[in-house]
């Protein structure tokens, strides 16, 4: 008579095979191969990029599950298991398709703006208002404001600047309610909301949910974008700003070299920091990049001092360019010894 096996151990298994399929609450993220932005920035009449921009970014696996995260140690470079964020936002995946498209707009309008106004032109800016990019999971009327609403003033005031937001903000107390002014679908409306309870690490009042501006330029027709739109949001604004410079530019930026880099860029041309540079920077050695470029550290993040202990712990055979500005980019890579 055939034994069967005891119930624990059928249990057990049920077990093990079964937590295969539950998301384990982390995300596991690692480098990503960098996308070269030659073919997506189009300059009509100007010059072909003499070597290689890369924009970098992390590849990542959301709300993973156990088998994968013990798959992607064994063969991913770069590997870094961190609680997950996704849900967290609470979107659906038009909400989130739609924001990543603003955020990759804007990118392309500061990119044009920037570029032109570095080339001694004079483009037309005008501020549209702001959109929603992150909301705070636990604040109470984050269903008041939705992600594709343009906010354009506050307590009846029309808004002239981010400082001027952030100076109706921080005027405020926790749990004080404003009105907000809001173009949605077309119409405006007014929505009353409150403060966030809680103060930030500063003693400053936050809202809830924070914005980016929405800006309007006046178009170069020379000026092509060729299916960028899905590439990614802030984080391409720095490279995109130096791959549309350079064919706009009579001589090269980039004298035969292969520049990756990562890094948001203001209007005013200043280059904020960005996450997962651990995964940049190693994505950027593998394939084959001679320079990345990164955000100098400030006091939120430290992407030059983790991009440099990265190197140095994983050998990377890679040379850092840590910037603040644009100019400070242009300037570097003017100074790039020509590669034979």
């Amino acid at each position: 008579m055939k034994k069967r096996a005891p119930w624990i151990i059928v249990i057990a298994l049920l077990v093990i095979i079964g937590s295969g399929f539950v998301p384990t609450g982390y995300d596991v993220l690692f480098a990503g191969n960098p996308f070269n932005l030659d073919e997506f920035v189009q300059y009509e009449g100007g010059s072909e990029l003499d070597g290689d921009l890369g924009m970098t970014y992390v590849a990542s696996l959301q709300n993973s599950k156990w088998p994968l995260m013990v798959l992607t140690h064994l063969f991913e470079e770069g590997v870094e298991i961190v609680p997950s964020v996704s849900g967290q936002q609470d979107m659906g995946f038009e909400e989130l398709d739609y924001q990543n498209k603003q955020m990759m707009t804007q990118s392309k309008i500061k990119a044009e703006y920037i570029a032109r106004g570095i080339l001694g032109e004079q483009p037309k800016l005008e501020l549209q208002g702001f959109y929603p990019v992150f909301y705070l999971a636990d604040w109470d009327d984050k269903d008041k404001v939705k992600v594709t609403d343009l906010l354009v003033g506050i307590d009846g005031e029309k808004l002239e600047s981010y400082e001027h937001l952030d100076q109706l903000i921080v005027e405020k107390e926790p749990e004080e309610i404003l009105t907000l002014s809001l173009i949605r679908e077309g119409k405006e409306i007014e929505v009353d909301v409150t403060t966030y309870p809680h103060k930030d690490y500063y003693g400053n009042t936050v809202l809830g949910v924070f914005f980016e501006e929405v800006f309007e330029t006046s178009k170069d027709e020379n000026i092509e974008w060729q299916n960028i739109e899905n590439l990614g949001g802030p984080s391409a604004g720095l490279m995109i700003t130096l791959t549309l410079l350079d064919k706009m530019m009579e001589e090269s930026l980039l004298k035969g070299n292969a520049v990756a880099g990562t890094g948001t860029i203001t209007i005013d041309g200043k280059v904020g920091p960005i996450g997962g540079v651990k995964q940049k920077v190693i994505g950027a050695a593998i394939a084959g990049f001679d320079y990345f470029i990164v955000p100098l550290d400030d006091e939120w993040e430290k992407n030059e001092s983790i991009a440099r202990r990265t190197i140095s712990e994983e050998d990377l055979d890679i040379e850092l360019i840590p910037v603040g500005t644009i100019e400070d980019a242009v300037n570097a890579l003017e100074k790039l010894p020509e590669k034979k």
